[in-house]
C-alpha cells in the first residue's frame, strides 16, 4: 500500500514538472536559508562552550561613577581583586589574570638569523590560566606557566618562528617600548591554535607576574571560576563592601581620586558570566571584538520568516491546485477510495517533495558554505548534523511542515462528495481564495519588511563610515612604530634622533605630503587613562580622561579644527605642561564653554604620587576616536613624547601607491634595522570597527533577496495557476473585444489590491523595528520617506513584472485554442 502511494505520488510529481520545480526550488531555498543562518546562530551561541568550567566561569566587570554617572564601564579591574576574590570567599575556587599588547617578537635561530615580527595577539596571565580554561595542549600541560618567564604558543605560531624544529625549550623575545616589556621566555608549552569561537584569541601566553596587585590601575581582566554550588547573584552582591574592606587594609583608599589613589567608593564590580562575553559585551577595550546578540537574533527572525514564506509559497499552489485535482478525488471516491486513504496520498506527495527539498536544500548548504563562511566574516563549516538537539529540532520542523502543508488541501478534496465534484459544483465554488489571500498578503508583508531593512541597515552601515569623523583620515598609511625596548637614556636619545630622522626623510619625497606621530590612532580604543581634578570654589571635579599624544604635525595633517586657544606646536612654552581638550572633555570637567577652559589649570598626578599642574591652553572640536556606535570620547590631547610613539601617519598623493609604500620601507629599514616594518591603511582600519555591522548587512540583504526571490516564485506559480484556471473566460473576454491591457489588468487587480494591504500592515512594522535597531548606534541616520517609497514601488514593480509575463502570455493566446472544447 505505502510504495502505491508512492508510485503515484512520483507520477503526479512527473506530470506536473513546472508546478512541482516551483515548489522544490522554493522549499529548497527557503530550507537551505534557514540552515544557512541556524548554522551561523549556532556557531555565534558556541562562543566559548567549549570550556570544560565555562558554565562556572565569570569575568570582573568594572565600573566607575563620577557624582552618581556611569564614565567608565570596563572588561579589566585592578590586578588585586582576583587574588583578594580568593582569599576572601571559598566559592571562588581559582582566579586568572589577563592582560594583553602588541609587541615585537624575534626568535634566533640555528644559523645565527633573526625571525621577527610585530604581534597583536601577546597575552600575559597568571599560572591559572591553563587550569582555568580548556585550551588543549600539545606539548607540555597545565603547569608550562608555572615558573616565570615561561611562554606557552599556539601550533602554527611554533611553525612560524622555529620552522622543522621543536620549539619546546627554544627562547623567544618580547618588546613592548611604551610598556617597558622586555622578556626573554622559554617556550615550555604549544597549544592547539585557538578555536575561533573564542573570545579569547592568542598566539602567545607568557608568565605572569604572581604578585598579589594594587588598587591603582584598573589594568587586568580578571576571570573567577566559583564552585558548582555558588549562587553568582550573592557573591556579586558582598562584592562591594568586601573590595572596599580589602582595599582599606591594603592602604590603598583615599579621599583623593587622582592618579596614584583610588576611591573605592567610586567603584562598582559585577559578575559576567563567560558565556555572555562575545554577544552581550559591549564595553570599552574589549580583549576582542565581540558580536551582537540582537543582530544574531534578527537573523534568526529572517530564518523563521523564509521558512514560513516557503512552506506558505507550497500551501498556495496546492490549495489553488485543488480544482485541477477535484475530478481525480471524485473518481477515487467513486472506485471506493475512503477519507483517510486519500489524505494519505496527499500526505506522502508532500513527504516527497519535502525529501527532495531537503536533499537540495542540502547540496546547496554544502556548495554556498565557504562563500557563506566569508562572507560572514568568520571560520564555520556545516556542523549541525553533529547535533542531536539540531537533528531532532529539524526532523520535528519537516513533519510539522508536511502536515500542514498538505492537511489543508487534503481535507478540503476529501470532504465533498463525488456527484458534486463530478458534475463541476466544487470548481465555482471559493473555498481557499481567503486563505490565499491571507498568505500571499503574509508574504508580501515579510517582503516589503526585509526590504525596508536591508535600506537602512546598508545605508546606517555607509553613514558611519562615509560620515565626517571631525578629521581627516584619507589616504593616510599607518606604520607602525619600533616595538624594541629603550632601556637607557642612551638608547631613548639615539630613538629621538631616529625618529627625527624617519619623518624627516619621508617628508623629503614629493610623493609624501605630511608626517606625524601618536600614542593612539583613530579606531583604537586609548589605553593611556589619567585621572584629571579641577579645582573650582565649588570643590574638585575628578575624572578619569582617555590621553593622546600627538606630534607637531598631526592637527594640520588630520585638519582637526581649534575651537579655542592654540594648537601644541613646537615652539610651545612647555614649562607648565600645555595640554588641548576636546569639546567633550570641555563637558565633563564642568567647564562653561571652550573659551572658559582656556587658560585654566588641571591637576594630574603620576603613580609616585608627584603632582603636575598642567594649563590647558586649547580646545579642539570633537572627532570620533573610536566608532559612531559609541558618544564623543573625552580626550586631553598632549605634545608626544619620543618614548610614547606607537604609530607613524603618513598623508601621501594618490599617484604610484606601491612605490611610495617601497620608499617608506626602505626609509624605515635604514633608520630602524633592528624593527619589522608593518602598514596598514587609516581608513580600512577605522572600518574594521563596522565589521559586524558591515557582516550583518551583506547577510541581511542576502537573506532578504532569497525571501524576494521565493515570494516571487510563490507568486509566479499561482499566477501561472490562476491564469489556466480561467483561461476560458480570458478567451471569451478577448472573443468579446478585451484587449491584451484589459486581461492584464483583470489579472492583476487582485494582487495589487494584496500588496496594498501589505504594505498597510509591513511599513509600520518594519519602521518599528528598524527603529528600534537603530537606538543602538548614538550617531545614525534619518528616516527619511525614501525609506517607505522605495520598498512599496520595488514589490508593485516585482510583482507587476512577475503576473504580466503570464497574463500577457495568456492574453496572446489565440482564443479558438482556449475554446476548443467548448
Amino acid at each position: 500500500m505505502i510504495s502505491n502511494y508512492f508510485k503515484i505520488a512520483w507520477r503526479i510529481l512527473i506530470r506536473q514538472k513546472l508546478f512541482s520545480l516551483i515548489n522544490i526550488m522554493g522549499l529548497a531555498i527557503g530550507m537551505a536559508a534557514c540552515l544557512l543562518i541556524v548554522q551561523y546562530i549556532s556557531f555565534e551561541l558556541s562562543y566559548d562552550n567549549f570550556h570544560k568550567n565555562g558554565a562556572n566561569i565569570y569575568r570582573i566587570k568594572h565600573q566607575n561613577y563620577n557624582q552618581g554617572n556611569l564614565v567608565e564601564n570596563m572588561p579589566k579591574t585592578y590586578s588585586a581583586v582576583g587574588p583578594a576574590l580568593k582569599a576572601g570567599f571559598p566559592e571562588v575556587k581559582e582566579i586568572t589574570r589577563v592582560s594583553n599588547f602588541e609587541g615585537l617578537v624575534t626568535s634566533q635561530q640555528p644559523n645565527g638569523s633573526l625571525i621577527a615580527f610585530n604581534e597583536s595577539r601577546v597575552y600575559q596571565a597568571d599560572a591559572s590560566f591553563l587550569r582555568l580554561f580548556s585550551f588543549p595542549m600539545i606539548e607540555g600541560g597545565i603547569t608550562a606557566l608555572n615558573d616565570p618567564n615561561t611562554v606557552v604558543i599556539s601550533q602554527s605560531t611554533a611553525k612560524k618562528y622555529f620552522p622543522g624544529q621543536n620549539a619546546i625549550g627554544k627562547i623567544i623575545r618580547v618588546q613592548q617600548q611604551t610598556s617597558g616589556t622586555d622578556i626573554k621566555a622559554t617556550v615550555t608549552g604549544i597549544c592547539k591554535d585557538v578555536p575561533a569561537n573564542s573570545h579569547l584569541q592568542f598566539d602567545f601566553v607568557l608568565s605572569g607576574d604572581a604578585k598579589a596587585g594594587d588598587w591603582v590601575y584598573p589594568d587586568s581582566y580578571t576571570y573567577v571560576l566559583l564552585s558548582p554550588q555558588a549562587d553568582a547573584k550573592l557573591l556579586e552582591a558582598k562584592l562591594p563592601a568586601f573590595i572596599k574592606k580589602s582595599a582599606v587594609q591594603n592602604g590603598q583608599n583615599a579621599a583623593s581620586p587622582t592618579q596614584g589613589k583610588t576611591n573605592i567608593n567610586n567603584i562598582a564590580l559585577s559578575l559576567q558570566p563567560l558565556r555572555d562575553i562575545h554577544l552581550y559585551s559591549n564595553l570599552s577595550n574589549e580583549i576582542s571584538n565581540g558580536g551582537n546578540g540582537n543582530l544574531v537574533w534578527y537573523l534568526g527572525l529572517i530564518a523563521v520568516l523564509i521558512l514560513l514564506i516557503a512552506y506558505i509559497n507550497y500551501v498556495n499552489l496546492s490549495t489553488a491546485k485543488v480544482i485541477e485535482r477535484a475530478k481525480e478525488v471524485g473518481i477515487r471516491k467513486v472506485l471506493g477510495s475512503q477519507r483517510a486513504q486519500l489524505i494519505k496520498q496527499f500526505l506522502f506527495e508532500s513527504l516527497l517533495l519535502n525529501v527532495i527539498s531537503v536533499a537540495v536544500a542540502i547540496f546547496i548548504v554544502l556548495l554556498c558554505m565557504p562563500w557563506f563562511s566569508a562572507l560572514c566574516g568568520v571560520r564555520i563549516g556545516f556542523t549541525l548534523w553533529k547535533d542531536p538537539y539540531f537533528a531532532f529540532g529539524f526532523i520535528g520542523l519537516l513533519i510539522a511542515g508536511i502536515l500542514l502543508s498538505a492537511t489543508y488541501p487534503a481535507l478540503i478534496l476529501s470532504n465533498y462528495k463525488p456527484v458534486q465534484i463530478l458534475k463541476g459544483k466544487f470548481i465555482n465554488n471559493a473555498h481557499g481564495i481567503p486563505l490565499r489571500k491571507a498568505l500571499v498578503v503574509f508574504q508580501f508583508v515579510a517582503t516589503i519588511a526585509f526590504m525596508m531593512g536591508t535600506l537602512v541597515v546598508y545605508r546606517q552601515v555607509n553613514f558611519m563610515k562615509a560620515n565626517n569623523m571631525g578629521m581627516d583620515m584619507k589616504q593616510t598609511l599607518v606604520v607602525l612604530a619600533p616595538q624594541n625596548v629603550r632601556a637607557t637614556d642612551q638608547d631613548a636619545a639615539n630613538f629621538t634622533v631616529k625618529d627625527s630622522v624617519f619623518q624627516t626623510e619621508l617628508a623629503r619625497d614629493p610623493r609624501i605630503k605630511s608626517v606625524t606621530s601618536s600614542s593612539s590612532i583613530p579606531g583604537q580604543s586609548i589605553g593611556y587613562i589619567m585621572s584629571y581634578t579641577r579645582h573650582t570654589q565649588a570643590g574638585e571635579k575628578s575624572l578619569r580622561l582617555s590621553t593622546l599624544e600627538i606630534g607637531n604635525r598631526y592637527l594640520n595633517q588630520f585638519k582637526v579644527n581649534v575651537v579655542a586657544g592654540e594648537k601644541i606646536t613646537a615652539n610651545t612654552n612647555f614649562s607648565k605642561s600645555p595640554m588641548m581638550l576636546n569639546e567633550a572633555a570641555v563637558v565633563s570637567l564642568g567647564f562653561k564653554n571652550a573659551h572658559d577652559a582656556i587658560g585654566k589649570f588641571v591637576e594630574t598626578k603620576n603613580g609616585r604620587g608627584r603632582v603636575f599642574e598642567n594649563e590647558v591652553i586649547g580646545v579642539i572640536q570633537n572627532f570620533h576616536q573610536t566608532s559612531l556606535k559609541d558618544d564623543y570620547t573625552p580626550l586631553v590631547v598632549r605634545a608626544i613624547d619620543p618614548s610614547s610613539v606607537t604609530h607613524y601617519e603618513v598623508k601621501f598623493s594618490s599617484s604610484n601607491l606601491p612605490q611610495t609604500i617601497a620608499q617608506v620601507e626602505k626609509t624605515y629599514k635604514n633608520v630602524f634595522p633592528e624593527a619589522a616594518f608593518q602598514y596598514f591603511f587609516l581608513d580600512e582600519f577605522f572600518d574594521q570597527q563596522y565589521k559586524v555591522e558591515q557582516h550583518f548587512g551583506q547577510v541581511f540583504s542576502l537573506f532578504s533577496g532569497f525571501a524576494i526571490f521565493v515570494a516571487c516564485l510563490g507568486l509566479f506559480g499561482l499566477t501561472l495557476i490562476t491564469i489556466t484556471q480561467r483561461i476560458k473566460e480570458i478567451g471569451i473576454r478577448k472573443v468579446l473585444g478585451a484587449s491584451v491591457s484589459n486581461i492584464l489588468m483583470l489579472i492583476s487587480k487582485d494582487f495589487v489590491g494584496l500588496i496594498l494591504i501589505a504594505n498597510a500592515i509591513a511599513l509600520p512594522l518594519a519602521y518599528w523595528g528598524c527603529y528600534k535597531w537603530l537606538q543602538n548606534y548614538k550617531f545614525r541616520i534619518d528616516f527619511s520617506a525614501w525609506f517607505f517609497i522605495t520598498p512599496m514601488v520595488m514589490v508593485f514593480l516585482i510583482a507587476i513584472i512577475t503576473v504580466s509575463y503570464q497574463s500577457i502570455k495568456a492574453a496572446l493566446v489565440n482564443p479558438v485554442k482556449s475554446l476548443r472544447s467548448e
